[in-house]
Protein backbone atom coordinates (compact mmCIF):
# COMPACT_ATOMS: atom_id res chain seq x y z
CA UNK A 1 0.00 0.00 0.00
CA UNK A 2 1.67 3.15 -1.08
CA UNK A 3 2.11 6.32 1.73
CA UNK A 4 -0.05 8.67 0.03
CA UNK A 5 -2.98 6.31 -0.19
CA UNK A 6 -2.44 5.76 3.53
CA UNK A 7 -2.56 8.86 4.13
CA UNK A 8 -5.30 10.39 2.06
CA UNK A 9 -7.10 6.67 2.83
CA UNK A 10 -6.40 7.68 6.83
CA UNK A 11 -7.84 11.21 6.32
CA UNK A 12 -11.12 10.17 4.40
CA UNK A 13 -12.06 7.65 7.01
CA UNK A 14 -11.24 9.95 10.11
CA UNK A 15 -13.56 12.31 8.49
CA UNK A 16 -16.15 9.52 7.49
CA UNK A 17 -15.89 8.25 11.09
CA UNK A 18 -16.31 11.61 12.81
CA UNK A 19 -19.78 12.50 10.14
CA UNK A 20 -20.83 8.81 10.73
CA UNK A 21 -21.08 9.47 14.72
CA UNK A 22 -22.58 12.38 14.27
CA UNK A 23 -24.97 11.61 12.05
CA UNK A 24 -25.40 8.42 14.09
CA UNK A 25 -25.76 9.86 17.43
CA UNK A 26 -28.35 13.15 16.26
CA UNK A 27 -30.08 12.00 13.97
CA UNK A 28 -30.56 8.28 14.38
CA UNK A 29 -34.26 6.93 14.78
CA UNK A 30 -32.78 4.03 16.57
CA UNK A 31 -31.31 6.48 19.15
CA UNK A 32 -34.79 7.76 20.09
CA UNK A 33 -37.15 5.22 19.40
CA UNK A 34 -35.05 3.10 21.98
CA UNK A 35 -34.17 5.99 24.02
CA UNK A 36 -30.21 4.99 24.20
CA UNK A 37 -29.14 6.67 27.43
CA UNK A 38 -25.48 7.20 28.19
CA UNK A 39 -25.08 3.71 30.12
CA UNK A 40 -25.42 2.61 26.43
CA UNK A 41 -22.41 4.44 25.43
CA UNK A 42 -18.62 3.91 25.38
CA UNK A 43 -16.60 7.05 24.21
CA UNK A 44 -16.28 6.73 20.47
CA UNK A 45 -12.93 5.38 19.74
CA UNK A 46 -11.08 3.27 17.13
CA UNK A 47 -9.52 0.38 18.06
CA UNK A 48 -5.37 0.95 17.75
CA UNK A 49 -3.77 0.24 14.80
CA UNK A 50 -7.33 0.31 12.80
CA UNK A 51 -7.53 -1.01 9.97
CA UNK A 52 -4.04 -0.80 8.63
CA UNK A 53 -3.43 -3.95 11.40
CA UNK A 54 -6.33 -5.59 9.16
CA UNK A 55 -5.29 -5.70 5.94
CA UNK A 56 -3.63 -9.01 4.78
CA UNK A 57 -0.70 -6.80 2.99
CA UNK A 58 0.36 -6.36 7.05
CA UNK A 59 0.32 -9.55 8.28
CA UNK A 60 3.51 -10.43 9.88
CA UNK A 61 5.91 -12.09 7.66
CA UNK A 62 8.35 -15.01 8.77
CA UNK A 63 10.71 -13.54 10.94
CA UNK A 64 8.33 -10.31 11.92
CA UNK A 65 7.04 -9.95 15.51
CA UNK A 66 3.40 -11.89 15.51
CA UNK A 67 4.12 -14.02 12.79
CA UNK A 68 2.80 -17.96 13.60
CA UNK A 69 2.03 -21.05 12.03
CA UNK A 70 -1.20 -22.88 12.39
CA UNK A 71 -0.33 -25.72 14.50
CA UNK A 72 -2.70 -28.78 14.03
CA UNK A 73 -5.42 -29.29 16.96
CA UNK A 74 -7.24 -32.40 18.14
CA UNK A 75 -10.76 -33.77 17.26
CA UNK A 76 -13.38 -31.70 19.56
CA UNK A 77 -16.23 -33.74 21.25
CA UNK A 78 -19.56 -33.36 19.87
CA UNK A 79 -20.98 -30.28 21.18
CA UNK A 80 -24.75 -30.05 22.97
CA UNK A 81 -27.53 -32.14 21.65
CA UNK A 82 -30.63 -30.10 20.97
CA UNK A 83 -32.00 -31.40 24.21
CA UNK A 84 -29.12 -30.06 26.14
CA UNK A 85 -29.69 -26.97 24.20
CA UNK A 86 -33.32 -26.35 25.14
CA UNK A 87 -32.42 -27.19 28.85
CA UNK A 88 -29.59 -24.44 28.51
CA UNK A 89 -30.84 -21.80 26.48
CA UNK A 90 -34.64 -21.81 25.45
CA UNK A 91 -35.13 -18.63 23.73
CA UNK A 92 -31.96 -19.30 21.33
CA UNK A 93 -32.71 -22.79 20.93
CA UNK A 94 -36.22 -21.50 19.47
CA UNK A 95 -34.91 -19.57 17.15
CA UNK A 96 -31.66 -21.05 15.90
CA UNK A 97 -33.79 -24.63 15.20
CA UNK A 98 -36.58 -22.22 13.27
CA UNK A 99 -33.61 -21.11 10.86
CA UNK A 100 -31.94 -24.31 11.15
CA UNK A 101 -35.31 -26.49 9.67
CA UNK A 102 -34.93 -24.51 6.70
CA UNK A 103 -31.43 -24.98 5.81
CA UNK A 104 -32.07 -29.17 6.53
CA UNK A 105 -34.80 -28.97 3.91
CA UNK A 106 -32.50 -27.69 1.44
CA UNK A 107 -30.16 -29.45 2.41
CA UNK A 108 -31.72 -32.89 2.13
CA UNK A 109 -33.06 -32.13 -1.37
CA UNK A 110 -29.54 -32.47 -2.07
CA UNK A 111 -28.72 -35.01 -0.49
CA UNK A 112 -31.77 -36.93 -1.76
CA UNK A 113 -30.61 -36.07 -5.35
CA UNK A 114 -27.01 -37.24 -4.93
CA UNK A 115 -28.03 -40.64 -3.37
CA UNK A 116 -30.28 -41.15 -5.80
CA UNK A 117 -27.55 -40.22 -8.90
CA UNK A 118 -25.45 -43.15 -6.83
CA UNK A 119 -28.69 -45.50 -7.59
CA UNK A 120 -29.52 -45.75 -3.55
CA UNK A 121 -32.77 -44.57 -3.00
CA UNK A 122 -33.04 -42.61 0.69
CA UNK A 123 -34.80 -44.67 3.29
CA UNK A 124 -37.60 -41.68 3.75
CA UNK A 125 -38.76 -42.90 -0.15
CA UNK A 126 -38.02 -46.49 -0.01
CA UNK A 127 -37.61 -49.45 2.08
CA UNK A 128 -34.95 -49.75 4.91
CA UNK A 129 -31.52 -49.16 3.80
CA UNK A 130 -29.41 -52.06 3.70
CA UNK A 131 -26.11 -52.38 5.68
CA UNK A 132 -23.98 -51.95 1.96
CA UNK A 133 -26.44 -49.16 0.60
CA UNK A 134 -26.39 -47.51 4.05
CA UNK A 135 -21.98 -47.80 3.76
CA UNK A 136 -22.47 -46.87 0.02
CA UNK A 137 -24.02 -43.61 1.48
CA UNK A 138 -21.81 -42.03 3.54
CA UNK A 139 -19.01 -42.86 0.72
CA UNK A 140 -20.69 -41.38 -1.70
CA UNK A 141 -21.40 -38.26 0.66
CA UNK A 142 -18.45 -37.76 1.86
CA UNK A 143 -16.61 -36.29 -1.05
CA UNK A 144 -19.65 -33.32 -0.75
CA UNK A 145 -20.10 -30.32 1.59
CA UNK A 146 -23.34 -32.28 3.00
CA UNK A 147 -22.31 -33.92 6.11
CA UNK A 148 -21.13 -32.37 8.39
CA UNK A 149 -22.34 -29.19 7.25
CA UNK A 150 -21.64 -26.21 9.49
CA UNK A 151 -22.58 -22.50 10.05
CA UNK A 152 -22.24 -19.64 12.37
CA UNK A 153 -24.34 -17.34 14.27
CA UNK A 154 -23.69 -14.22 16.34
CA UNK A 155 -26.22 -12.44 18.69
CA UNK A 156 -26.35 -9.40 21.11
CA UNK A 157 -29.29 -9.73 24.19
CA UNK A 158 -29.84 -7.35 26.40
CA UNK A 159 -28.14 -8.81 29.69
CA UNK A 160 -26.85 -6.48 32.54
CA UNK A 161 -25.86 -9.39 35.01
CA UNK A 162 -23.57 -11.76 33.25
CA UNK A 163 -20.11 -11.53 33.57
CA UNK A 164 -19.40 -11.24 29.83
CA UNK A 165 -21.60 -8.87 28.76
CA UNK A 166 -20.58 -5.59 27.78
CA UNK A 167 -22.25 -2.41 27.90
CA UNK A 168 -25.14 -3.65 28.84
CA UNK A 169 -25.34 -6.42 26.19
CA UNK A 170 -24.50 -9.98 26.23
CA UNK A 171 -22.50 -11.73 23.14
CA UNK A 172 -22.74 -15.32 22.01
CA UNK A 173 -20.76 -16.89 18.95
CA UNK A 174 -22.86 -20.30 18.23
CA UNK A 175 -21.20 -22.63 16.38
CA UNK A 176 -24.24 -25.41 14.89
CA UNK A 177 -23.23 -28.36 12.95
CA UNK A 178 -24.98 -30.79 11.59
CA UNK A 179 -24.32 -34.78 10.93
CA UNK A 180 -26.38 -37.03 7.97
CA UNK A 181 -27.43 -40.46 9.17
CA UNK A 182 -28.80 -42.42 6.12
CA UNK A 183 -30.51 -45.15 8.12
CA UNK A 184 -32.54 -42.57 9.34
CA UNK A 185 -32.71 -40.05 5.76
CA UNK A 186 -31.94 -36.95 8.68
CA UNK A 187 -29.55 -34.79 10.54
CA UNK A 188 -28.43 -34.66 13.66
CA UNK A 189 -27.86 -31.47 15.18
CA UNK A 190 -24.89 -30.49 17.52
CA UNK A 191 -24.60 -27.03 18.92
CA UNK A 192 -21.29 -24.95 20.53
CA UNK A 193 -20.92 -21.93 22.29
CA UNK A 194 -19.02 -19.11 23.52
CA UNK A 195 -19.09 -15.56 25.11
CA UNK A 196 -17.94 -12.71 21.88
CA UNK A 197 -17.88 -9.01 21.66
CA UNK A 198 -17.99 -7.06 18.53
CA UNK A 199 -17.94 -3.02 18.36
CA UNK A 200 -19.14 -1.06 21.28
CA UNK A 201 -21.63 -4.61 21.70
CA UNK A 202 -24.59 -1.93 21.27
CA UNK A 203 -26.45 -3.36 18.31
CA UNK A 204 -28.09 -0.40 17.67
CA UNK A 205 -24.43 1.02 16.83
CA UNK A 206 -23.99 -1.08 13.69
CA UNK A 207 -24.32 1.18 11.48
CA UNK A 208 -21.54 3.62 12.76
CA UNK A 209 -17.97 2.55 11.29
CA UNK A 210 -15.18 1.60 13.80
CA UNK A 211 -17.17 1.73 16.98
CA UNK A 212 -20.49 -0.64 16.38
CA UNK A 213 -20.85 -4.30 16.19
CA UNK A 214 -20.57 -6.23 13.35
CA UNK A 215 -23.81 -5.36 10.83
CA UNK A 216 -26.92 -7.99 11.07
CA UNK A 217 -26.28 -9.58 7.54
CA UNK A 218 -25.36 -13.05 6.36
CA UNK A 219 -21.42 -13.34 5.89
CA UNK A 220 -19.14 -15.56 4.30
CA UNK A 221 -17.25 -16.95 6.92
CA UNK A 222 -12.84 -17.43 6.30
CA UNK A 223 -13.23 -15.94 2.72
CA UNK A 224 -12.03 -12.29 1.51
CA UNK A 225 -12.70 -11.29 -2.10
CA UNK A 226 -14.61 -14.79 -3.11
CA UNK A 227 -11.35 -16.67 -2.30
CA UNK A 228 -11.30 -19.27 0.71
CA UNK A 229 -8.80 -18.20 3.08
CA UNK A 230 -9.96 -19.94 6.18
CA UNK A 231 -8.37 -19.89 9.47
CA UNK A 232 -5.50 -17.71 9.32
CA UNK A 233 -2.85 -17.90 12.58
CA UNK A 234 -1.72 -14.33 14.12
CA UNK A 235 0.06 -13.93 17.01
CA UNK A 236 -0.51 -10.55 17.33
CA UNK A 237 -1.85 -9.23 20.39
CA UNK A 238 -4.82 -7.72 18.64
CA UNK A 239 -5.49 -10.82 16.93
CA UNK A 240 -4.17 -14.04 18.92
CA UNK A 241 -3.98 -16.72 18.11
CA UNK A 242 -5.78 -16.14 14.85
CA UNK A 243 -8.65 -15.03 12.43
CA UNK A 244 -11.00 -15.74 10.26
CA UNK A 245 -11.97 -13.36 7.25
CA UNK A 246 -15.04 -12.26 6.46
CA UNK A 247 -16.41 -11.23 3.03
CA UNK A 248 -17.27 -9.04 1.92
CA UNK A 249 -14.39 -8.00 2.99
CA UNK A 250 -15.06 -4.24 1.59
CA UNK A 251 -18.60 -2.84 0.55
CA UNK A 252 -20.59 -4.82 3.38
CA UNK A 253 -23.81 -3.21 5.31
CA UNK A 254 -23.29 0.72 6.23
CA UNK A 255 -19.88 0.36 4.24
CA UNK A 256 -18.56 -1.51 6.88
CA UNK A 257 -15.12 -3.33 5.96
CA UNK A 258 -12.16 -5.19 7.55
CA UNK A 259 -14.34 -7.54 9.63
CA UNK A 260 -13.25 -10.57 10.99
CA UNK A 261 -13.57 -13.10 13.69
CA UNK A 262 -10.53 -13.50 16.20
CA UNK A 263 -8.97 -13.39 19.39
CA UNK A 264 -6.72 -11.20 21.56
CA UNK A 265 -4.22 -11.52 24.07
CA UNK A 266 -3.12 -8.67 26.93
CA UNK A 267 -4.98 -5.53 27.12
CA UNK A 268 -7.15 -6.87 23.70
CA UNK A 269 -8.16 -9.87 25.85
CA UNK A 270 -12.22 -9.88 25.23
CA UNK A 271 -11.94 -5.68 25.00
CA UNK A 272 -13.99 -3.78 22.75
CA UNK A 273 -13.19 -3.98 18.71
CA UNK A 274 -13.82 -1.73 15.83
CA UNK A 275 -16.71 -4.15 14.70
CA UNK A 276 -14.83 -7.30 14.40
CA UNK A 277 -16.31 -10.04 16.68
CA UNK A 278 -13.28 -11.27 19.14
CA UNK A 279 -13.71 -14.37 21.11
CA UNK A 280 -11.38 -15.45 24.28
CA UNK A 281 -8.08 -17.24 22.91
CA UNK A 282 -9.34 -20.55 24.45
CA UNK A 283 -12.35 -19.83 22.38
CA UNK A 284 -10.66 -19.09 18.98
CA UNK A 285 -8.73 -22.57 19.72
CA UNK A 286 -11.94 -24.50 20.29
CA UNK A 287 -14.08 -23.11 17.25
CA UNK A 288 -10.93 -23.98 14.69
CA UNK A 289 -11.36 -27.36 15.85
CA UNK A 290 -14.83 -27.65 14.91
CA UNK A 291 -14.11 -25.67 11.85
CA UNK A 292 -11.66 -28.20 10.81
CA UNK A 293 -13.59 -31.63 11.83
CA UNK A 294 -17.11 -30.82 12.00
CA UNK A 295 -17.59 -28.16 8.59
CA UNK A 296 -17.11 -30.05 5.51
CA UNK A 297 -18.73 -27.03 3.67
CA UNK A 298 -15.90 -24.44 5.00
CA UNK A 299 -14.62 -24.26 1.45
CA UNK A 300 -17.64 -23.47 -0.06
CA UNK A 301 -19.14 -19.97 -0.20
CA UNK A 302 -22.41 -20.01 -0.37
CA UNK A 303 -23.01 -22.14 2.65
CA UNK A 304 -19.93 -21.18 4.69
CA UNK A 305 -21.94 -18.55 6.55
CA UNK A 306 -21.53 -16.30 10.03
CA UNK A 307 -25.34 -14.81 10.39
CA UNK A 308 -25.59 -11.80 12.46
CA UNK A 309 -29.45 -11.46 13.96
CA UNK A 310 -30.15 -8.72 16.13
Amino acid sequence: MSSTWRLHGSRALAAGLVCAVWLGTVFSPVAFAYGAGTEDLRPVEIEPGWPESHLPENDPRPGDRGYALATPVAEPEEGMTDAEFKAKDAPAFAQIVAERDVIERGLLEKVHARLKSAGIVPASEGDTLSATDALRATTVLASTAYSPYGYLRFTLVRNTTSPYARNGYLGTLYFIYGIYSATTDSYRWYTVSWPAISGDNNPYHQSLIGVGPIPAYTWDFGFMYGAWRGYEADARVEFSPGKWRLDPWTGGPYGRAYLEVHGGVGTHQFTYTSGCVRLYPTAITSLRSYYTYKMANKYDKSSAHLYVKY
